[in-house]
């Protein structure tokens, strides 16, 4: 690289950590994708993970850039003729740039010749990181439109030095989003995971993975979150609670980020009981609490006792702990 183009890849690579840290999780892949445009241009993308199978390629989460939903139905009934993305998928570290017309030639590949025109993928690149272990991708696609414009050698060259690094800051927006999502107050109670919808961890603290296996024993893939985990996060319900552990979940643009604890005895109170506990660690009285709630002085002051028996506590002070460290 001559000095002044080494000099604004440097700056963009700065750029693109800093956004890490400052941007939502839900702006960050556009605003990286726009700043990548300047230097190497392209009209679509798609960003996501995947497996391999024999079908083809299984998505996991996935980024439309300048594209919309028709297009995944539309991929998804020709991914086993994408032939670029399944070679790929037999190299570790790849990237690579190339005439849609020119790749998809063979006599199966008719509906993905099609597709391809449709969508104006006419010069197509790819960047990937494969494990062959457990077949599992992640990947950038950029396409452009103009016929005019192939797919340069330099340009490949770039986009797979800029890779890994926005591969990575993508990961480094995804931790800075789950830590502001955790919060100060409940860090040395909580602990933190990162998953796709199907379950594959992209992060996890090393006490989350104690905290499953307690509570899901004998499970074959640790870098997965237990299946009936997964099953109750998708039933919609963002609070799980079992026998050992409970889980909270947010859910941003197909990817869970979870934080989970030990189950408290704060778990233990009734939705009532907890709506009395809330309010009488505001700082109202009993009397003040049920006339909020149109109940009787007594019935709270007996509500407030079982709460406070079940959590071994005398005060309210104690209470407002207990309620901020189940939140």
């Amino acid at each position: 690289m001559t000095f002044t183009v080494l000099t604004d890849f440097s700056n963009l690579i700065l750029s693109i950590y800093r956004a890490a840290q400052e941007l939502p999780v839900h702006q960050f892949q556009d605003a990286i994708l726009a700043s990548v445009k300047r230097t190497l241009p392209f009209d679509s993308s798609m960003w996501g993970t995947a497996t391999l199978n024999e079908t083809g390629i299984d998505i996991h989460s996935i980024h439309l850039h300048n594209l919309d939903a028709q297009f995944l139905e539309a991929y998804e009934k020709v991914k086993h003729q994408d032939s670029a993305a399944a070679g790929l998928m037999t190299q570790l570290r790849a990237t690579i740039g190339f005439d849609a017309e020119q790749e998809f030639t063979g006599a199966d590949q008719a509906e993905m010749r099609a597709f391809s025109k449709s969508f104006g993928h006419q010069h197509c690149f790819i960047t990937s990181d494969f494990n062959p272990t457990t077949r599992f991708t992640h990947w950038v696609s950029l396409f452009r439109a103009d016929s005019t414009m192939p797919c340069m050698q330099h340009e490949i060259e770039f986009l797979e030095n800029l890779a890994p690094h926005i591969m990575q800051a993508l990961a480094i927006n995804r931790l800075v989003h789950l830590d502001r999502l955790t919060g100060d107050v409940a860090r040395e109670t909580w602990c933190v995971a990162i998953a796709d919808r199907r379950g594959v961890l992209y992060h996890a603290d090393d006490r989350f993975r104690l905290l499953m296996n307690l509570e899901w024993p004998g499970r074959a893939d640790r870098d997965k979150l237990p299946a009936k985990l997964l099953e109750l996060l998708h039933t919609g319900d963002d609070h799980v609670s079992g026998k050992h552990v409970v889980v909270k979940r947010s859910l941003e643009k197909d990817i869970l980020f979870l934080k989970a604890r030990d189950r408290m005895p704060v778990d233990d109170i009734t939705p009532r009981e907890l709506l009395v506990a809330r309010l009488l660690a505001s700082g109202l009285t009993h009397k003040e609490v049920a006339q909020r709630l149109e109940r009787s002085p007594d019935t709270i002051s007996s509500q407030a006792k079982t709460v406070f028996d079940k959590l071994g506590i005398n005060n309210v002070a104690m209470l407002s702990r207990s309620i901020m460290l189940r939140d």
